[in-house]
């Protein structure tokens, strides 16, 4: 950051760190009754946990066949349950507001009922009816609040379930549920997977200045994970003169599965002790009670007025317990002891809550008792019905996979309006050519241009312009808000433009080297790929993946790899590689308008190679091939700089012994053009693909096997795959050359085929 000088300074001394306060809150109903909660407020709390319980105990008698909706039925799927957590869910969603972001985790029924509730709650007689898409009714407020919750449990249920009419229709299951309308960005079974989304939703209010807050739900295991580092550190970035508005909620139950927080398998006492390697206020942390949902309610409430100060983000840790084990199946009794668990259950949270109301004269013991039969006997209808609904058609397997939308047709609702330094198009040569860099420059200008809502991040992007100098020049016209430097940390670059996209940018991340992607396999292949249908298709993912592939240039092992059938392999990804400067800006607009998530690769050695490249507006669809070069004798199937040498091997070929090959560039590899490939093999009869990775699992055996499959009957023989060895790219420059295709091994291969 050019606006701030780091001077040598080496004066002795000590780090000292700010105390973090431990149970502070008032845990009693008096102390807070009329002062920040009144009786309404306080009997909804009860009926949220209530709720909670009630939808966590019937998962128990489905188990147990205590409930058996009809004859026949068999329950499936998972069951981690929160039973003893109550208090955390209802505490911490009763002071969000309905447009505010959550996620949350495998063990999530109780968040999602509770931001549901509380969304639902805070409707009016339209919004209600709104929810339960109805124009009218002549049914009082009340009844229609009834329905609207007992709506919101049957879909929850109903999910849980797999049925269509699930919130996710039936794709995500118990620990994947999403409701979007409520701000609900989606529960996660991978263990912390959901903190760099909730970062990046953090990012995208702050820079879309929405005032939204997001509180990341997870918990006490978790925090033992990369990721929870990664995106808090990330989210703690000071460079935009603002804190992220981002709460992490640690829910602590002490057990990670089996294993123990409290001196087992982690050395702190107080898990949000993690807060102080963050930044310099310990990211506020606090920790509270989870047995008393006033005592979460305060602290949340006081975390939500930090974040909306732009003073975020916020650690809070709640101790609570769950009564039950990690699931239903787990033999909880083998890692813990009966004394524990009969001293928590004293802590029951409901029970506390409940006599709070009563010493208080809120709410009777009978009264407390018919509403939890009410709940109970709502609960058990709304199971039935939703275990008697809609089993999803097979024939819909596809659906929700990827979105048919794209920004396309804006025009200037989105468009910059103020520019740091004017955007200039590169100077052409008199052919009108232009480096491939310099179109990739263009490409993301023209778009950030376009639509405001596109932001540019990655290592060293900003002022540097990139390890490749392929940013050059952005940071200059755009500033810091949509081009900016972050941690070298690619699992929280990765996951944190999922969260920005979910809720309203279209971030475009940059991955400097792609070997670098191992390090985001989590967040690019269970969370990006897998979140718009795993959430029944409701969420829009318009995102960018950036990277580049090289080899040939003496970086060895890690820097050098053909990854390209690692994001390919993942449904719910399109995979990009141009070899062309033509190809690279039209692809690059292309992909920034989709409403999907693209992995698009660019090709080190391609940078400074020149192309004719219009200067007026055009796009490249996606999983449009083209032909490089036309032939009759064999198809040479490649991409990206290997083009390069099929098209040197062709030119020798030619003059040499007279052989005409043709050449197909797919340019998508997800979605491959087949048509293209096809058509070509069924003129030739003979087909050669050549990649650069090793040929074992490369991208190259996915080609031919889609042209063994739909060409058999033309070919003249079998398809060929030319690729590296099956070693790990060599340093030195002799093993370096043997290990990749050259044009004289593609043009050997071709003479071999063809006799």
């Amino acid at each position: 950051m050019r606006e701030i000088n780091v001077l040598p300074e080496f004066k002795k001394g000590k780090i000292s760190f700010p105390e973090i306060a431990t149970f502070e809150e008032d845990l009693s109903l008096k102390g807070h009754l009329n002062r920040d909660i009144d009786s309404a407020e306080a009997v909804l709390l009860l009926e949220t946990m209530l709720h909670i319980r009630s939808f966590e105990e019937m998962i128990i008698k489905l188990k147990n066949r205590k409930v058996v909706p009809y004859e026949g039925f068999s329950f499936i799927g998972a069951t981690h349950l929160s039973i003893g957590q109550e208090a955390v869910a209802a505490g911490t969603m009763s002071v969000l507001r309905p447009d505010d972001y959550i996620t949350s985790t495998h063990r999530g029924h109780g968040h999602s009922i509770g931001k549901g509730l509380y969304y639902i709650y805070s409707r009016d007689r339209s919004g209600l009816l709104s929810f339960l898409d109805e124009k009218e009714s002549s049914e009082s407020d009340e009844d229609l609040l009834n329905r609207a919750v007992e709506l919101h449990l049957f879909r929850t249920m109903a999910e849980l379930l797999g049925k269509e009419e699930g919130y996710c229709r039936g794709r995500g299951g118990s620990m994947h549920i999403a409701d979007f309308h409520a701000g609900h960005l989606g529960a996660n079974a991978i263990v912390g997977g959901s903190m760099a989304i909730s970062a990046g939703a953090g990012l995208s209010s702050l820079l879309l200045e929405n005032e939204r807050v997001t509180v990341c739900m997870v918990g006490d295991g978790a925090v033992n994970n990369g990721i929870c580092l990664e995106s808090m550190n990330f989210a703690a970035m000071p460079q935009f003169g603002r804190g992220f508005p981002v709460i992490f909620v640690f829910e602590n139950n002490q057990y990670g599965m089996s294993g123990q927080q409290l001196g087992e398998i982690t050395a702190l006492r107080h898990l949000a002790r993690r807060g102080a390697g963050i930044n310099e206020r310990n990211m506020h942390a606090r920790v509270e009670s989870g047995m008393h949902v006033l005592s979460v309610r305060g602290a949340v409430q006081g975390a939500v007025e930090i974040a909306r100060n732009g003073e975020g983000p916020v650690v809070l840790e709640f101790k609570t317990y769950r009564y039950k084990g990690h699931s239903l199946s787990d033999k909880r009794m083998t890692y813990r002891t009966a004394e524990e668990e009969e001293e928590w259950i004293k802590y029951d949270p409901i029970d506390l809550f409940s006599g709070e109301l009563v010493d208080n004269g809120v709410l009777s013991r009978d009264d407390i008792a018919g509403r939890k039969d009410r709940i109970d006997n709502t609960m058990e209808e709304v199971t039935i019905r939703a275990a008697k609904a809609t089993d999803p058609d097979p024939r819909t397997i596809y659906e929700g996979l990827f979105s048919s939308t794209t920004s396309e047709d804006i025009g200037d609702t989105y468009k910059t309006v103020h520019f740091n330094r004017e955007p200039k198009l590169f100077r052409r040569d008199s052919r009108g050519r232009i480096l491939y860099r310099h179109a990739v420059i263009e490409a993301l200008m023209e778009e950030m241009a376009r639509d405001k809502r596109v932001v540019l991040y990655g290592e060293e992007v900003a002022e540097y312009g990139g390890a490749f100098q392929a940013t050059v020049g952005l940071y200059d016209i755009f500033g810091r808000r949509r081009v900016f430097n972050t941690p070298i940390s690619e699992a929280a670059i990765v996951g944190t433009a999922l969260g920005a996209a979910m809720t309203g940018l279209r971030p475009v991340a940059e991955i400097m080297y792609i070997d670098f992607i191992l390090m985001t396999g989590d967040q690019l292949g269970n969370q990006i790929a897998k979140t718009k249908y795993m959430f029944g298709g409701k969420a829009k993912v318009p995102l960018v993946i950036r990277t580049t592939i090289g080899g040939g240039k003496g970086y060895a092992g890690q820097h050098s790899q053909s990854l390209e059938a690692f994001p390919a392999m993942f449904p719910g990804l399109k995979v990009v590689a141009p070899f062309s400067a033509y190809d690279v800006k039209g692809l690059l607009k292309t992909s920034i308008r989709e409403d999907n998530p693209i992995f698009f690769i660019e090709h080190q050695h391609l940078y400074v190679e020149k192309d004719v490249v219009p200067e007026e507006e055009y796009t490249i669809p996606l999983g449009k091939g083209t032909i490089r070069r036309e032939g009759r004798d064999i198809t040479l199937g490649s991409y990206s700089h290997q083009l390069k040498g099929c098209i040197e091997a062709a030119d020798v070929l030619e003059k040499e012994d007279g052989i005409s090959v043709e050449i197909v560039d797919p340019r998508t590899l997800v979605p491959l053009d087949e048509d293209l490939l096809v058509e070509s093999v069924t003129r030739t009869g003979r087909a050669i693909v050549v990649v650069q990775a090793p040929g074992k699992g490369s991208y190259g055996e996915h080609i031919v096997r889609v042209i063994q499959e739909k060409a058999f009957s033309s070919l003249k023989g079998p398809v060929k795959l030319v690729s590296a060895h099956e070693v790990p790219p060599p340093m030195a420059a002799p093993l370096e050359f043997e290990n990749l295709p050259t044009p004289g091994k593609i043009a050997d291969n071709i003479r071999e085929m063809l006799g």
